[in-house]
């Protein structure tokens, strides 16, 4: 959650000194507030109570640490706008990667690959949903992914080096 008071100021576009003035305490108060936030010791109720006064709440999102896992949740994460855009073509990449990978799949690999066959063949909403679960499923989904090359050389470059710089 870091930098969240300080994103939300600027993006209602106040200074700390407003939102100083907002909350009732001087601007070096706000200052500490977004420092605390930065170094992950600020109190909930300090953060709740500072992005109330801009009319936010905070939200956790629970990020991996490995940066297997980031890059992997990354690259679908892209993939899931691919789908949303261009269904078609993100989906088409599926049956011939499942039958390339077959062949070679082993134990529950293969239980895996026919999850993905059930998910690409039902709604896209479903199937994002599924692979960007935090979840031993969505985790296994994504290790077993059968998307190669769906995204372009540039976007996957770019999830890696979002994933990377987290």
């Amino acid at each position: 959650m870091s930098a969240t008071i300080e994103a939300a100021r600027d993006a209602v576009g106040w200074s700390q000194r407003e939102l100083a003035s907002r909350l009732g305490v001087n601007v070096s108060t706000v200052s500490r507030m977004e420092e605390s936030e930065r170094r992950g010791t600020i109190r909930l109720d300090t953060l709740r109570r500072a992005l109330a006064a801009m009319d936010r709440e905070p939200r956790l999102e629970v990020v991996p640490v490995r940066r297997e896992e980031r890059v992997l949740i990354e690259l679908h994460r892209t993939l899931a706008a691919e789908l949303l855009q261009r269904p078609e073509a993100a989906l088409a990449v599926v049956p011939r990667n499942l039958d390339r990978i077959r062949p070679h799949a082993r134990g529950e690999a293969v239980h895996w690959l026919d999850r993905w066959e059930e998910l690409a063949a039902g709604p896209v909403d479903e199937l994002i949903d599924a692979m960007l679960a935090d979840t031993t499923e969505g985790r296994e989904l994504r290790q077993n992914s059968p998307f190669a090359g769906a995204l372009t050389d540039a976007a996957r470059v770019a999830a890696i080096q979002r994933a990377t710089a987290a």
